[in-house]
């Protein structure tokens, strides 16, 4: 019985340094398996069936924590990807919005050009003159 007492100390410090990032790691199912089987086996008065059902519990307390754990890094990196996404989109728009700013509009011009008289196939035609528009 003493011995069986400083067994759960330690198994209780393997559940301490599993942390966050160790959850998912063959650490955390053996640490809470332990655990669950010596508060098993102290809990059923010391029969191998309450260990037994102790270490099971433990296991699948460790399988909720990994997927719970899996389930907030996926949201996270969900959101993250979101959000970054919503950024480029922001910075496409003001890019466009400041090309679109600095932009000077060519302001066009008339340049006169003078055409003579001229007689074309016995039509004769009258000196004028005609304006073309130019932008620069």
């Amino acid at each position: 019985m003493q011995n069986q007492l400083k067994i759960l100390p330690v198994f209780g410090l393997i559940l301490i340094f599993a942390g966050c990032n160790s959850v998912g790691t063959t650490v955390s199912d053996v640490g809470l398996s332990g655990l669950g089987g010596v508060a098993g086996y102290k809990l059923s008065g010391g029969k191998v069936g309450g260990a037994a059902l102790g270490a099971a519990a433990g296991l699948v307390t460790s399988k909720v924590a990994q997927s719970q754990v899996q389930t907030a890094i996926s949201e996270a990196e969900k959101r993250g990807y979101e959000r970054a996404l919503n950024q480029a989109v922001k910075q496409q728009y003001w890019i466009m919005q400041n090309q679109q700013r600095t932009t000077e509009v060519p302001t066009a011009r008339l340049v006169p050009v003078q055409i003579p008289a001229q007689t074309i196939n016995g039509v004769v035609t009258n000196p004028t003159i005609e304006y073309i528009r130019v932008q620069p």
